[in-house]
């Protein structure tokens, strides 16, 4: 198989699972009132193709993922409305958008250690981005905070009712989807992953 053919299918196959995790993102099973939400899986496909590609291919993806849902905000005209300063504004876009969606580019970063490393990899990605939308809660959202209680505790409970559950659903979603062989086939998961896999089943 020729490098440009190789390229035009890893191009696709990018654009393809762009696309899925964009269509997923709009189906939310929990919205949060001031932003953030619990969707089908929609860090899923871009976090396969770190798996697949690597961190290179993935943290481009990713970060094309993060646009998306920075020009979504945007036609909201929801996202900066509360931000104060030329700073905060900064903060907002890069901490709640650009850096958190494209730490999903990581997830690849442990695949050549099976499913489990897939699973930490994710979830080093997970990790990441919530951190991300933790520096946003305490510097930016922490304004809406309950009287009396501290900002970084506000970030810490507002952030962790989605991505909590959000992170544990592309996680186990990331474990059933590898436990296939025609996933693990189509990931490049090498044959000795799959037998210590079974191994330890």
């Amino acid at each position: 198989m020729s490098s440009n053919h190789t390229r035009v299918t890893a191009l696709t196959e990018c654009s393809v699972m762009l696309s899925l995790s964009v269509v997923l993102s709009f189906v939310q099973i929990w919205h949060m009132p001031m932003g953030g939400e619990v969707t089908l899986f929609s860090m899923l496909p871009v976090a396969l193709i770190s798996v697949k590609y690597g961190v290179r291919k993935g943290l481009s993806t990713a970060f094309l993922f993060g646009l998306f849902h920075l020009l979504r905000g945007l036609a909201s005209g929801e996202v900066f409305v509360y931000c104060a300063t030329a700073l905060a504004v900064v903060i907002c876009t890069l901490f709640d958008y650009i850096f958190p969606f494209s730490a999903l580019g990581l997830s690849g970063l442990f695949r050549k250690k099976g499913t489990p490393g897939i699973c930490a990899g994710i979830l080093l990605s997970v990790f990441l981005r919530f951190s991300c939308h933790f520096v946003t809660g305490a510097v930016i959202w922490a304004q809406f905070a309950p009287e009396g209680q501290s900002k970084y505790l506000y970030s810490l409970l507002y952030n962790g009712q989605y991505m909590l559950p959000e992170g544990v659903m592309t996680v186990l979603g990331a474990a059933a989807l590898t436990r296939l062989d025609r996933v693990r086939s189509l990931l490049k998961i090498t044959e000795t992953d799959a037998k210590q896999k079974q191994k330890n089943i």
